[in-house]
């Protein structure tokens, strides 16, 4: 819930005013980036968009048969291929 984010931010904001300073500025600004990252829409506005048409496991499949895509982490992708070989 988006409230747990304004109640963190209003209270690091209190503490602010109290201790002044750019570390706490950097606490507050990174609350406020936090709450927006969890309220947008990251991928699409266009809700027939919004789901893919290949299963997680259609994906796996293809990274292990075809190699390393550029948007799967190399570290997933070797343990992705340890699970597939045993």
């Amino acid at each position: 819930p988006t409230w747990i984010f304004d109640s963190v931010i209003s209270i690091m904001l209190f503490v602010a005013s109290l201790f002044p300073g750019e570390a706490m500025e950097d606490a507050v600004e990174t609350g406020r980036i936090g709450k927006y990252y969890a309220v947008e829409d990251m991928l699409t506005t266009d809700s027939m968009e919004k789901y893919g048409t290949i299963t997680t496991q259609q994906h796996y499949n293809k990274i292990a048969s075809m190699g390393q895509d550029p948007f799967t982490p190399v570290r997933a992708t070797a343990v992705i291929g340890r699970v597939l070989e045993s």
